[in-house]
């Protein structure tokens, strides 16, 4: 009798074992509840992480966008200095212009006195009351006197065309200056970066997907635009500026515009797209 109660028992005991060491592997195993709560844990701590990592892109975003707005603003206010500047060349060059009509209108008519004097000299040879001596001596005064005023005239007038070209060339280099910020403004205001763009990838973050640009502002780069990467004549994908400093920018990778199977490496090629 005894023995079967001991059979029994030891059992009952080797089944209590089984079932508790199958319920401790459900627990505890790759697959148990253990690790799927691990698991869960783990993708709510990179949420998280993700979650601040986008607050603190956007308020730098944010800053450096309302940094070069002020830049922009001290753009326009240069720009119109340089309009201001380049009214009194204007009036200067219309005041040349016109001393230069007067000059070439006083030197055509001491041109045709000088004319006359000389075809009055040539009809008559003597002057009444005064031998033809004294005649051709007062006619040879005459026309050096004619001479010497239009030595002088023509001087004026050479005077008068050197000013004018030098305020011309001065108001023209004015006029470059003011075309080349309005230019700047506008592609600023309109988040395009310049069209002759060329610089480099100089690192790569696969963990967060941006990537960092060799130049910034000091090529004229601007938050918001939209670059291209090449590797050769090929067009590996796009990129989104997100952060401008003075001499690198931070840029994000458009993964839909990415070549299959490709990724962006440095020392990549990167230019404007302003399709």
């Amino acid at each position: 009798m005894w023995k079967y109660i001991i059979i029994a028992a030891v059992v009952l005991f080797l089944g209590a074992c089984f079932l508790f060491f199958k319920n401790n592997e459900a627990l505890t195993g790759p697959e148990g509840e253990v690790a799927a709560y691990q698991s869960q844990f783990e993708m709510a701590k990179k949420k998280a992480v993700d979650i601040e990592k986008d607050k603190a892109i956007k308020r730098y975003a944010e800053l450096r966008q309302a940094y070069f707005k002020q830049l922009t603003d001290k753009n326009n206010e240069e720009r119109a200095a340089l309009e201001a500047e380049d009214a009194p060349f204007d009036q200067e060059i219309t005041k040349a212009n016109a001393d230069l009509d007067t000059a070439k209108a006083d030197f055509k008519s001491y041109k045709d006195k000088f004319q006359n004097f000389q075809k009055g000299a040539a009809e008559h040879a003597g002057v009444e009351a005064m031998d033809e001596e004294e005649s051709l001596d007062l006619v040879g005064q005459r026309i050096a006197e004619m001479v010497s005023e239009n030595d002088a005239l023509e001087a004026k007038v050479n005077a008068t065309l050197a000013s004018t070209e030098n305020l011309e060339a001065a108001a023209k280099l004015t006029q470059e200056k003011i075309e080349a910020a309005k230019k700047l403004a506008a592609q600023r205001m309109a988040r395009i970066s310049p069209d002759d763009l060329k610089c480099t990838v100089a690192s790569v973050d696969n963990t967060w997907d941006y990537v960092i640009l060799d130049a910034g502002i000091d090529k004229g780069i601007v938050i918001g635009s939209r670059l291209v990467v090449m590797r050769g004549e090929t067009k590996v994908c796009e990129l989104a500026v997100t952060l401008v400093e003075s001499n690198k920018s931070s840029c994000d990778v458009i993964y839909s515009t990415m070549r299959p199977g490709d990724r962006v490496r440095p020392g990549d090629t990167v230019v404007t797209d302003n399709k």
